[in-house]
């Protein structure tokens, strides 16, 4: 099988995997395989080689345009996460605050000096 053939296959799973949407528990593993599926398609990547068939350039233009759906599906993942992140940073900053309201407040504030002798 050409490299052409097997990116085509690899970025076709790729494209399935992004697309879906999966629930928050399974996010680690959806990571997990996303970084394999990038690793494997860089090395596919590597191998193909030109003169291409007729067939190699329409498999190429279909992995293009798969590619560029690929990398929006990618580019909304990765806010979804952000999102995520600065979600879990507010509710530990809430619950810092909820469990010592008074940590921040100046200690300086409202004292009274005497200044009779």
């Amino acid at each position: 099988m050409s490299a052409v053939k097997q990116l085509h296959e690899m970025t076709t799973e790729f494209f399935q995997l992004t697309t879906k949407r999966t629930e928050q528990n399974d996010r680690d593993q959806l990571l997990g395989d996303i970084m394999k599926y990038l690793d494997t398609r860089e090395e596919l990547i590597k191998k193909v080689k030109s003169p291409y068939t007729d067939e190699e350039t329409r498999l190429g233009k279909e992995i293009v345009s798969m590619d560029e759906q690929i990398q929006a599906s990618l580019q909304d993942i990765l806010t979804q996460l952000k999102g995520s992140m600065k979600q879990v940073q507010n509710q530990k900053r809430n619950n810092t605050k909820y469990m010592n309201p008074y940590q921040n407040v100046s200690t300086v504030d409202g004292m009274f000096f005497d200044k009779r002798n």
